[in-house]
């Protein structure tokens, strides 16, 4: 992400995010994309608006650490999907495929300070999306939408505090901060590219779009700190998608 990005806070309305959010979904969407389902507020988001706009598309869900009432709840709407349980032995046979097939690079997420040794075949969450990836593949699927970017420039993961620059207080006075491109940004990017590359498949970040972002940034100091990923909070509520109110889950594998 080289865009040079403007880090005045002064809307006071949460409508111009709504409607790039919007426009994001329209632009990075196509019929017979997937996507991951959690309970969490980002893949409510996206498949909600995708429904909205009346897309073609699959879910996939892997019930380690969801809340699978709410789960169920968002399947209601939702006409095409799988659930999926990923065993041991899977886990290990997918690990073993992705060794010969992706460079395993190093993240530089940073722990309190202190970067990780963890590489992209450490992380569980490499895995469930390898199962969801070879599984849309066999499918024919070849357009993959990740929520990657909602954690890193929506919250900048609040919730875990110790690989957060803000520790859920946006500042007064904004400007880039570790995992807006840097980070977990740099880091799970990685794992959402190489790992669909591997199953022939392209992955679009809507939450990553640029005018998007740009919105967010825009919000004031208060609309930020409002709630927890407050645009998302609010777009939850108003569309009346269950949710978890102050909750991270994500998409995992066991």
């Amino acid at each position: 992400m080289n865009h040079e990005f403007d880090f005045t806070q002064y809307k006071e309305s949460y409508d111009d995010w709504m409607l790039a959010f919007s426009k994001a979904i329209e632009n990075n969407a196509e019929d017979g994309c997937f996507t991951g389902l959690s309970s969490g507020y980002d893949s409510g988001a996206l498949t909600n608006e995708l429904n909205k706009q009346k897309f073609k598309f699959k879910t996939y869900t892997i019930p380690a650490g969801e809340d699978m009432e709410i789960v169920m709840k968002r399947l209601e709407k939702i006409e095409e999907y799988d659930i999926a349980v990923l065993e041991m032995d899977k886990f290990k046979e997918l690990k073993s495929f992705l060794k010969g097939k992706i460079d395993n690079d190093k993240y530089i997420i940073k722990y309190d300070g202190i970067e990780t040794d963890m590489r992209i075949l450490d992380d569980k969450a490499s895995m469930g999306g390898a199962f969801m990836c070879e599984t849309a593949s066999k499918e024919g699927r070849k357009v993959y939408l990740s929520t990657q970017g909602a954690d890193e420039i929506i919250s900048d993961y609040s919730l875990i505090p110790k690989q957060s620059t803000f520790k859920g207080e946006f500042p007064r006075e904004l400007k880039e901060w570790d995992n807006f491109k840097k980070g977990c940004n740099y880091s799970y990017l990685m794992k959402e590219e190489r790992i669909p590359e591997a199953y022939g498949i392209e992955t679009r970040y809507p939450f990553l779009d640029i005018d998007l972002v740009q919105e967010y940034l825009w919000l004031s100091q208060e609309l930020k700190n409002r709630n927890y990923k407050a645009p998302l909070f609010e777009y939850l509520t108003i569309n009346n998608v269950p949710f978890l109110k102050g909750v991270k889950t994500g998409f995992s594998a066991i």
